[in-house]
């Protein structure tokens, strides 16, 4: 735990200070730049910078320094900005690093590689130390410096800045994890603790809010619920029957069967006589056809027995006896494609003659067939317009009764479809609730099993807190050498008791049965305040605890006197310092003070004066 500062060097200012192992003297009239030093010197070691004069805020752009911690040797180089991501610059004998100086997102930073570097314990403890479910806070290398700055403002009234509430909890820790009565099970334990306390207050609100949703209501009562669900249940299941029942049912009324079957009779009636008209139709254009043909040959046969000769150039369509259609393809050159027989080109009147009659009667024939085809096919569409009728208000008949059937149909359907829908939605509701309520008890068994794990917990706690052999050894130890030093600076006597000792609950300095609290002489507390540090500091190299080897006492005769027995103190002081130096060379003191005995100067490393200030003025 050596920490040992060989040489800092203000840059921008020109001025650089070494030191050595053991004591240190930093001498000078008030306002020389001192304190100035000093709190640089904490700033090297991973302090804050806070305010320092103008003339050094003006001058100084960084401070550099060889440190020793442990037994390795660094160079630092941090500039002098409050920056918490400003980076500070180290060289060990193998390795450099640049990390920033307070905060980093992954936690690399200056201040955590000083606590890795001399093996101190990072722990998050509770802001509150009563409240052990309180927001932690981690123990910094800072906070194990506590023990290592006597400040001169401090010096005649507090320890280690215990009046400060927040540097009171952390001395307190940094006491703890000393002795060895806080340790990382300890931390363990109420960190568990705190999750387990958490958890009892986000179960317990929990609950808080749900009773009072259900407070007053019918759903106050798991078993109105549970009824209620079954209810709903069952007229579910009676709903959803019946739509089954509806949707399997037949889209069409039965009375509309027969009406069906009428109208497709119809339909295939006026199919029937469709056919019958188109055959007709058919029927009366051959007719037409012939009839024509037969007045043309009629004609033609009447011209050529008036002209006495053949009319071979008469072109027949269709055979004038029967209908059917000739062409001249029918047969070959001479043939007749009528007759079939090869015309003969004589001339005959009577043969003319009875033809021209076989031709008239095969006209009125086709004359009167055609009449005949008229009036079968005006009856014809006469009977297919009666059916369209027919069909067409059989037609309507069934669309009126349908359309009547599907409203009504769809209209059931509608509201049952309504009804299941309210049923389902209040049935999982109620489930929801009734799994609410579940939640609820499950939940009080978990805070059954949290608060019985609590109790466990602070008790384990308190038994990990309480004082151990060991640490009550440790403990007594530094008492031992708190009332050695003390007597040897020829403290006041008086109080109720003949020796001093550490409160065990605040460990602060109890002065023969005085709290330091009531201690009103500054000068008895600077007395107090030196022994009890140097006796923390031998302790910790005595007993190997994690304690950093380093002590700076600012204005160490600040509140000593003249008079009386102040300067025999003063003295006896300085020679508990050049003693301890001589059998602890490895605990670096560094004394502040305006002025010093004789015998203490070869232990002066800097002496500052009205004209050689720690800033110098560039003027002068």
């Amino acid at each position: 735990m050596r920490v040992q500062v060989n040489e800092i060097t203000l840059v921008g200012a020109d001025r650089t200070v070494s030191l050595e192992p053991g004591l240190n003297i930093v001498t000078g009239p008030i306002a020389s730049g001192k304190t100035t030093l000093m709190r640089y010197l904490r700033f090297l070691l991973g302090g804050s910078l806070g305010q320092p004069p103008v003339e050094a805020r003006s001058k100084v752009t960084a401070v550099s320094g060889s440190v020793e911690l442990g037994d390795e040797s660094f160079s630092v180089v941090r500039r002098a900005v409050a920056t918490a991501g400003a980076r500070v610059d180290v060289a060990g004998r193998d390795q450099t690093w640049r990390l920033p100086a307070t905060s980093a997102a992954d936690g690399e930073t200056y201040v955590n590689w000083l606590l890795r570097q001399l093996d101190l314990p990072r722990i998050d403890v509770p802001s509150a130390p009563t409240k052990p479910d309180s927001d932690t806070t981690p123990v910094s290398i800072n906070d194990y410096f506590l023990y290592s700055y006597l400040h001169q403002d401090e010096l005649g009234f507090s320890v280690f800045g215990h009046r400060d509430a927040f540097k009171n909890i952390k001395r307190r820790y940094v006491f703890q994890i000393t002795y060895g009565l806080y340790d990382f099970n300890t931390a363990q334990i109420q960190e568990r603790l705190r999750e387990v306390q958490s958890r009892l207050r986000e179960l317990h609100s929990r609950r808080e809010l749900f009773e009072a949703f259900f407070d007053g209501t019918a759903l106050e009562s798991r078993a109105s619920i549970e009824r209620e669900l079954a209810e709903v249940n069952a007229g579910l299941g009676q709903v959803e029957t019946a739509a089954v029942e509806l949707a399997s049912m037949p889209h069409e009324a039965a009375d509309t069967a027969d009406l069906q079957a009428h109208i497709l009779e119809v339909e295939r009636r006026a199919g029937r006589l469709q056919a019958a008209i188109g055959a007709e139709q058919q029927a009366l254009s051959n007719l037409g056809d012939l009839i024509n043909q037969l007045e043309a040959q009629s004609g033609k046969l009447t011209r050529s027995i008036v002209a006495g000769k053949h009319l071979t150039d008469l072109e027949f369509v269709v055979c004038p006896r029967c209908g059917t259609d000739v062409g001249p393809d029918r047969a070959a050159e001479p043939v007749c494609y009528l007759c079939l027989q090869e015309p003969s080109l004589k001339f005959s009147r009577e043969i003319l003659i009875a033809e021209q009659g076989g031709v008239e009667e095969q006209l009125k024939e086709a004359q009167d067939l055609s009449g005949e085809r008229e009036a079968r096919l005006a009856g014809l569409r006469d009977d297919l317009g009666d059916v369209g009728r027919e069909l067409t208000a059989k037609r309507l008949e069934l669309e009126f009764q349908t359309r009547s059937f599907v409203s009504e149909q769809a209209t059931r359907i509608a509201s049952t479809a309504a009804q299941r829908a309210r049923l389902v939605a209040r049935s999982e509701q109620l489930k929801e609730y009734l799994n609410v309520l579940s939640k609820l008890d499950e939940a009080e068994q978990l805070a059954a099993k949290l608060t019985e794990e609590k109790e466990a917990l602070q008790q384990e706690l308190a038994a990990a807190m309480a004082e151990s052999r060991d640490s009550q050894r440790k403990v007594s130890h530094l008492t031992k050498r708190f009332n050695e030093m003390l007597e040897r600076l020829r403290p006041p006597e008086f109080g109720e008791l003949e020796s001093s000792h550490i409160n065990p609950r605040t460990y602060l300095p109890v002065y023969r049965g005085r709290a330091f609290g009531e201690v009103s002489s500054p000068g008895l507390a600077t007395l107090i305040n030196v022994s009890h540090a140097l006796a923390h500091h031998v302790t910790a190299i005595e007993l190997e605890l994690k304690l950093p080897q380093i002590l700076v006492i600012d204005g160490l005769s600040e509140h000593l006197g003249q008079e009386g027995l102040d300067p025999d103190r003063l003295m006896a002081a300085y020679d508990l310092l050049m003693d301890i130096s001589t059998q602890r060379p490895e605990l670096q003191v560094i004394v502040v003070d305006n002025e010093i005995p004789e015998q203490a100067r070869r232990f002066v490393r800097l002496e500052l004066s009205e004209e050689e200030r720690l800033i110098r003025d560039p003027d002068a």
